[in-house]
């Protein structure tokens, strides 16, 4: 029984980690290849960017891709983007964001550890590139989906995106911002009582922390507390008896701990 629990707990932690990982802003890497179609995985051979398209297309490698711990997601593509021929404009180039890859609608995201995918739900909300969605690539703005699935992987900092359109693969590599090591990834010490729980608890932290967040042990965000006070009481009366995860953080440091309601 116990080595079932640790391996448990292990598991969400590993989930726990991977969740943290996605949340933050994200680019496209500002390489060559970082953006490419071809007609299967690991084929560029129809097209890929060079690295003097990072320049060229300076409009659209830096573009936002914020995935936010309460679950929301935004495009933040500033005055200009990337904009092509479907999306009403003469020629390719940039360009104000054409609605609704403008950012301009709510959006959300959810991710699936064990099928290693990511979901946007939100019309205009997309990774990489607007045009490409499950099975196909667009051709009106009008046509944009309520919801994306990309397939996803992690290297490092980068995200790697591998998506079929029908006719082939587009592959999209981002990096985060303002990303650290895994070694780095240590907020400020805290501590919380009592344990297990029933109404409430006391977090206690060293120092200052920027947000406290708790998950069940699927991942789902259940609790976002902003710049918390070094004493905050979270109330868990509605909790359901069971495994939670609380994560704390400084900046882009995560400390986790596991908390049992009863």
């Amino acid at each position: 029984m116990k080595k079932t629990f640790t391996l448990l707990f292990l598991m969400t932690l590993s989930f726990s980690y991977l969740f943290a990982q996605v949340e933050g802003t994200w680019r496209m890497a500002p390489t060559a290849e970082a953006l490419a179609v071809g007609p299967s995985l690991g084929d560029f051979s129809w097209w890929s960017n060079t690295a003097d398209d990072v320049t060229v297309r300076a409009c659209y490698f830096d573009d936002e891709f914020v995935f936010n711990a309460d679950g929301t997601f935004q495009n933040v593509l500033g005055d200009e983007t990337w904009l092509e021929a479907w999306q009403g404009i003469a020629e390719d180039g940039c360009g104000a964001p054409v609605a609704p890859h403008d950012g301009s609608n709510a959006a959300t995201w959810t991710y699936d550890a064990a099928g290693a995918t990511l979901t946007l739900e939100g019309v205009g909300a997309y990774l990489g590139l607007p045009k490409v969605v499950n099975g196909a690539e667009i051709a009106n703005p009008a046509d944009a989906p309520a919801s994306i699935t990309y397939p996803v992987s992690f290297d490092g900092d980068k995200m790697i995106v591998d998506i079929s359109f029908g006719a082939g693969i587009w592959h999209y590599e981002l990096e985060k911002v303002g990303s650290t090591s895994v070694e780095d990834l240590e907020a400020e010490t805290f501590s919380f009582f009592p344990n297990p729980a029933t109404d409430e608890i006391q977090v206690i932290s060293s120092g200052e922390l920027s947000q406290l967040v708790v998950r069940d042990l699927t991942g789902k965000t259940l609790m976002v507390r902003n710049n918390p006070a070094q004493t905050e009481t979270i109330n868990v009366s509605d909790f359901a008896s069971g495994l939670y995860l609380i994560e704390s953080r400084t900046g882009a440091k995560t400390s986790v701990q596991k908390m049992i309601v009863r």
